[in-house]
Formats: C-alpha cells, sequence, structure tokens
C-alpha cells in the first residue's frame, strides 16, 4: 500500500528522472507557450483532468477505495459528514510539504457512503495534459483556462499573501503565492472551489 502511496504522490525518483528526460529544454525553461505547445504524454498516475481526476484519485469516488490506496491519512479534519484527508510525501518537512488532501461528503440522504468532492495538490510532479502543474505563473493558466477568476486573498501562517484563483466551469482552482501557484484543486464543475475551502485552511486569514 506504500508503494501505492509514493506512486500516486509521485515521489518515485525514477518515474521524475524518466520524466524529465523526456522534456525539452523548452519545456524545462518556461511553461509560458502551453496554449500552443503540443499535447505532452504525462503518466497516468500523475495526471490532472480537470473537473474529474487527479492521478489515481476521481471525484465521485468511494472514500473506503481512496484509503485503499492512500492508507490512514497524515492529518484531516471533520464534522457534519463532512472531511478533508490529507496525505503528507515521505520527503515532507515543517516548511514545504508535498500532499494530497481529499475532501469528501456524504453521497446522498442515505448517509452510506462518502465520496470525492475535491482533490488538491502541492507536488509539481502532476500535471495537466498538456504540462500544467505548480509553480506556473497566473498567466500560464489563463492561456489553459481563459475563464479563471480571483476569488479571494487569505494572509496565511507565515503572513504571507495566498490569492485564490478559480475556473469554475472547468472544475479546477489555485492558489497563488509570491507569484507562483502552490496548489492545483479539481473541483465539480460549477461548484466554486472554496466552497469548502476554510476547512483545509482554518488558520488563514480572509483579508478580500
Amino acid at each position: 500500500m506504500k508503494s501505492i502511496k509514493l506512486a500516486l504522490l509521485g515521489l518515485s525518483m525514477s518515474v521524475a528522472a524518466c520524466q524529465s528526460a523526456s522534456k525539452t529544454d523548452h519545456d524545462t525553461d518556461s511553461i509560458s507557450n502551453l496554449a500552443s505547445a503540443p499535447a505532452q504524454n504525462v503518466d497516468e498516475r500523475f495526471l490532472v483532468v480537470a473537473g474529474r481526476s487527479i492521478g489515481e484519485i476521481a471525484l465521485g469516488e468511494d472514500m473506503e477505495e481512496v484509503g485503499e490506496k492512500l492508507g490512514r491519512p497524515n492529518a484531516g479534519d471533520a464534522a457534519m459528514g463532512k472531511a478533508w484527508g490529507i496525505w503528507y510525501s515521505d520527503d515532507s518537512t515543517a516548511k514545504h510539504r508535498n500532499e494530497i488532501a481529499v475532501y469528501s461528503s456524504y453521497r446522498d440522504t442515505s448517509m452510506r457512503i462518502k465520496d470525492v468532492k475535491q482533490i488538491r495538490i502541492t507536488s509539481n510532479k502532476f500535471k495537466t495534459k498538456d504540462g500544467l502543474a505548480t509553480g506556473g505563473t497566473l498567466e500560464d493558466a489563463k492561456l489553459k483556462f481563459p475563464t479563471i477568476e480571483k476569488l479571494s486573498a487569505y494572509l496565511n501562517e507565515d503572513k504571507d499573501t495566498v490569492t485564490v484563483y478559480d475556473a469554475k466551469k472547468d472544475g479546477i482552482g489555485f492558489e497563488f503565492l509570491k507569484g507562483k501557484s502552490i496548489s492545483l484543486t479539481v473541483h465539480q464543475v460549477n461548484i466554486p472551489v472554496n466552497a469548502t475551502y476554510l476547512t483545509l485552511h482554518p488558520e488563514w486569514k480572509l483579508i478580500e
């Protein structure tokens, strides 16, 4: 199970090396030409599909199945039938945590099954088919998702400003810190990414 978790979080050095070898120097230097660049051959385990999935975790998936893939979460928050589960990669530190966070709630009024409503990742190993990953700029995101809009801004625990953007119609949201994206969140189409946002970052303070 641990090996599945590591693959899902994008921490296999051999996979990373293989991906790096397949990139051109231009891809490494910049992703500013995403709109005109041809689709990349992204490993399915690291593929981000807006409104659908990240890696092997999909929206609508039973949380019991997620648990079988990832094991017990390292952290989380639960209340009123809703929950965030957070899994940290083995190379995480207090200052830099590669993580996958899954938000779930009951699928229907029978309250028997909790399924995935949002998936958030911080590792740049995960990317869209045309190469968009964390570490990119707002301009990079706009090339791929032209409908992206600013939702809000927060002061994080370090008193830095984190700005939240969302392409609601596509089902993907972003956090930006100091001009670079620090996370990608896949969510249900036409449901804003911040509909459940503060339950993941209760220590962040809304500033706008």
